[in-house]
């Protein structure tokens, strides 16, 4: 009996010792499972990179050239110090350390840390350094193992705010375009295109990034390479900027502001593009600071904005051109139609003037486009009604993006009392109609869309799609065709003349004769404020109108055609002739004399 009491306790302490044996060697199956498996990555990365490292080569951006090949945007070298956190003992002490010798704060390295991404890649800690920075860097190797500098390209705009808007800027990617598709494949840290043709062809401009696979001792130092892949360049693009004439629209704007834009009539090529005030690309290729970037997005004149396909002003006394079209096409009007203009037109009880107080006399379509005569275009819209009027503007590209390829084309309105019932709520008043006839009231247009109008005058009635890319690398870009909008070709012709008429008769743009040349335009002059506001205080710059011209050259077979707009310039005649006026002499070589003081449209 006794002897069966033993074996029960033996077989117990057994039992007990065989579970406790399991036990430890489930455990061990376990971690060595979670170590393995789940952490097998990991660990390899850590042996693997306390052996070797893999060392990003940035490819550098695609530069940017003009139609003759002539560099406007470049890369220049640069240099960077960049930290592995993972090589750290002591990553607070060492973010202390490279914060003091680099003279930045914490709570900036310790914020490009988090935004790193993957780990052991490379963090920035500060882009295009000085020298000083690499040599205190360098001078410290030992002290500060896990940092390093590398050479990389940093985009270089020789130009500075010269065609910055069309041009744009790059910048470092942001979180948000971190989760977008066309961003796939960049990490934190990475340059792209953030404005202009930069952002527009960011994936055409960016390289392939090659790496080099060093060989590291216990120090952390390279002591040999194992493996390298060189970086490819992006391809280049083709603008169809001409630098020269760019030169001369920047000089023509100097202390004005507003924008410029001349195309090809025939293809829809960008010759060159100006917005005034402007900013500085280079400012912000190794990180906008955030006292800049205060100024630059709370500064009223709005440095940042492209003018040209952003700015949405009424169009002033250009629209005649659309209603004067509109008007022969629907034979509302025929070229011997006769209005006279005794300097004002009452309608509905509501006066609405002349900008010659005297008024024109009898006038036909030649006459009132040549001097701009606000009464006979009232007259026309009236018969034409705004229905009509928002078609022929609509079929001439108003209201609509024009497609060209830059980001974040606005619209500009063309009104109607579809329009206005939808949005206002309220009904269409004939007295609109007559505004709108003259280009004021609530349309707006932008200055782009209005060089697209003298476009298709000039040749022949064709919309084309403006564009600024000619080719990628050496593979041509494709041109969309342009659209024949069936305009009559008699109806052009008379448009055609008038516009002649407007520099050639003593209109009001006389100031564009060139000798030699054939120069077609208009002028305009956009209100800001009511003429009765404007005539208390006729001295605040910020209520006079603004000034602008489109136009062609020359007559036949037309080279250029453009758009000028002048903030707050006063009259086109008086603001916007004269940046025309200089355009066209680059535009042709040629100087003409000083022409002295233009007309007042």
């Amino acid at each position: 009996m006794r002897i069966y009491e033993d074996l029960r306790v033996v077989r117990a302490r057994l039992a007990v010792m065989q579970f406790l044996v399991v036990s430890l060697v489930a455990g061990l199956t376990a971690y060595f499972w979670y170590l393995q498996v789940l952490r097998g990555k990991t660990y390899r990365a850590l042996a693997e990179n306390n052996r070797s490292r893999l060392v990003a080569i940035a490819a550098p951006r695609g530069p940017l050239l003009d139609r003759d090949g002539r560099v406007l945007v470049e890369n220049r070298p640069s240099f960077n110090v960049v930290l592995t956190p993972e090589h750290s003992e002591d990553l607070d002490a060492t973010v202390s350390r490279l914060g003091r010798v680099l003279q930045m704060g914490e709570a900036q390295i310790r914020e490009r840390i988090a935004r790193r991404g993957a780990p052991f890649r490379r963090v920035v800690v500060k882009s295009d350094a000085t020298p000083e920075d690499v040599a205190t860097i360098e001078a410290r190797r030992l002290a500060l193992p896990e940092t390093d500098v590398e050479v990389v390209p940093l985009r270089s705009y020789p130009l500075a705010a010269a065609a910055a808007h069309a041009l744009g800027h790059v910048g470092e990617v942001t979180a948000p375009q971190l989760q977008a598709a066309e961003f796939k494949g960049f990490q934190p840290g990475d340059l792209v295109g953030q404005a202009g043709i930069e952002s527009q062809y960011n994936l055409s401009l960016t390289g392939r990034d090659g790496f080099r696979r060093v060989v590291v001792n216990s120090r952390g130092l390279e002591v040999a390479e194992a493996e390298h892949e060189a970086a490819v360049d992006g391809p280049s693009l083709t603008l169809t900027l001409d630098l020269e004439l760019q030169k001369a629209m920047e000089r023509a704007f100097v202390g004005r502001p507003g924008s410029a834009v001349a195309l090809d009539p025939q293809t829809g090529e960008i010759l060159a593009m100006n917005s005034t005030p402007a900013y500085d690309p280079n400012d912000f290729t190794g990180g906008v600071e955030a006292s800049l970037w205060g100024r630059l997005t709370s500064d009223p004149d709005t440095p940042l904005m492209n003018r040209v396909i952003q700015g949405q002003y009424a169009p002033g006394s250009l629209f005649k051109v659309v209603t004067a079209l509109a008007a022969l096409e629907e034979g509302v009007i025929t070229p011997s139609t006769t209005f006279y203009c005794p300097g004002y037109l009452s309608v509905y009880n509501t006066v609405f003037r002349c900008h010659k107080a005297a008024g024109h006399g009898p006038m036909n379509v030649h006459r009132a486009l040549a001097q701009s005569c606000n009464v006979f275009f009232y007259q026309v819209g009236i018969r034409l009604e705004i229905e009509r009027i928002a078609r022929y503007a609509r079929l001439m590209g108003l209201g609509q993006p024009t497609k060209v390829d830059l980001p974040h084309e606005a619209s500009g309105l063309v009104p109607s009392p579809e329009w206005k019932r939808r949005v206002q709520r309220t009904n269409w008043f004939a007295g609109e109609t007559v505004s709108v006839a003259i280009g004021q009231g609530q349309i707006s247009v932008t200055p782009l869309q209005m060089a697209r109008v003298a476009a298709l005058v000039a040749n022949g009635g064709r919309l084309v799609r403006p564009h600024l890319v000619r080719a990628v690398g050496d593979k041509a870009q494709p041109v969309e065709a342009p659209v024949d909008l069936g305009l009559k070709p008699e109806v052009l012709a008379v448009v055609r003349d008038g516009m002649w008429a407007v520099v050639n008769e003593h209109g009001t743009a006389w100031r564009t004769q060139i000798p030699g040349l054939d120069v077609c335009g208009k002028t305009g002059s956009a209100q800001v404020v009511a003429h009765t506001r404007l005539a208390r205080n006729p001295s605040a710059h910020a209520m006079l109108p603004h000034g602008w011209f489109i136009g062609f050259a020359p007559r036949d077979n037309p080279r250029i055609a453009m758009a000028v707009m002048v903030e707050h310039g006063g009259s086109g005649g008086e603001a916007a002739v004269p940046v025309a006026r200089q355009i066209l002499e680059q535009f042709f070589h040629v100087k003409s004399p000083d022409s002295g003081v233009s007309l007042a449209e």
